[in-house]
């Protein structure tokens, strides 16, 4: 008897990265919701929701990045897991611009502010590369600054509401305050 693997960030990240290479192969696809069949009129469509996507990898790579500072990243490891999460946000910036399965989604991939927003992302996620491959704390604190200033922006005009609709239960964690 086989045993499924759990769902790790690491073989999500694959499983999305994979997903998107075949759609970007394929065109259009089919999605089966409900037993609805749904097809794409044009263009490759995601396997899954714009909010799932933001849950699944870009809050999971987000985080991490724009508290780095405050933990101020010392090993070879920490500095290769920012790498690895700053190229999350790159790749979902550019998944964004793809239409999902969400009720929104299409309309939203063809927004030319939500595009721009996405294009942002990619940009910031790109500068966290370079950030973590200097190991420059400062650099990776701007670019902690920046996705947060993209990520508001974004949800303030097209999603004001819970940010990730509590998909999984958890909070971004606060960062450190000081009282002087």
């Amino acid at each position: 008897m086989l045993h499924p693997l759990p769902l790790t960030s690491s073989r999500l990240t694959h499983y999305l990265l994979g997903g998107a290479l075949l759609l970007g192969l394929g065109g259009c696809i089919t999605v089966h919701d409900s037993g609805v069949n749904v097809t794409a009129q044009a263009g490759p469509l995601l396997p899954i929701s714009h909010n799932e996507l933001m849950v699944a990898l870009v809050n999971h790579a987000a985080d991490p990045i724009w508290i780095a500072a405050w933990r101020n990243p010392r090993t070879d490891r920490e500095w290769r897991e920012l790498e690895r999460l700053a190229y999350q946000i790159e790749v979902g910036g550019s998944l964004l611009q793809i239409p999902g399965t969400g009720p929104l989604d299409a309309a939203w991939a063809a927004n030319p502010q939500w595009r721009e927003y996405a294009l942002q992302l990619s940009q910031v996620g790109a500068r966290g590369v370079t950030a973590a491959r200097d190991r420059d704390v400062a650099q990776i604190a701007r670019v902690g600054d920046d996705l947060v200033e993209v990520c508001e922006s974004c949800h303030q005009q097209f999603k004001p509401d819970l940010p990730t609709m509590d998909m999984f239960g958890e909070l971004s964690p606060l960062p450190p305050v000081s009282v002087q």
